[in-house]
């Protein structure tokens, strides 16, 4: 019995370290880093709607959403929406996302928002395994989505849901 207890209480304790985002759940001040080394936060955005990106450059479906996706921004211009890239990876399975890779990534897809080096399982954070992954944060730190491949068109339904529900 006192074994039991002990278990319980350790994973009580070790639950946060091992904590998933839930939509609704306040997300925490993140920080990724660009291709000149500079770090760039979630919180540099609070008073945004933060689109988290995750992806690989080896990825098909990653290339194939932000073809579609980076010349589609623009549709929130003038609103508060700050995408961001979150590439996990290179141009191969485990490779790192160096500076010039990023520097790629963003003139492959010509991609004028930022394109920052995440680690590589980040998106796990918000339980989701695979990519291209999304998650979307309000400007009260609030996960309001997260989706594996929605796609852009659904994408943009979520984020603006989030837009019309903040007026």
């Amino acid at each position: 019995m006192k074994n039991r207890l002990v278990l319980f209480v350790s994973s009580l304790l070790c639950a946060h370290a091992f904590a998933v985002y839930e939509v609704g759940d306040t997300v925490k001040n993140m920080c990724w880093t660009d291709s000149q080394s500079k770090q760039v936060c979630l919180d540099d955005f609070q008073s945004s709607v933060r689109v988290l990106l995750y992806n690989t450059g080896w990825c098909g479906p990653c290339n194939d959403e932000f073809d579609e996706l980076a010349p589609r921004v623009n549709e929130f211009q003038g609103k508060p929406v700050q995408f961001l890239s979150l590439s996990a990876a290179g141009w191969n399975s485990g490779s790192q996302p160096t500076a010039n890779f990023l520097d790629e990534w963003k003139s492959k897809h010509g991609i004028t928002f930022p394109v920052l080096a995440s680690p590589r399982d980040a998106g796990k954070q918000f339980g989701q395994q695979y990519i291209p992954n999304v998650a979307i944060v309000d400007s009260a730190n609030k996960l309001t989505y997260k989706g594996v491949a929605p796609g852009v068109d659904a994408m943009f339904d979520e984020i603006n849901k989030v837009l019309n529900h903040s007026k």
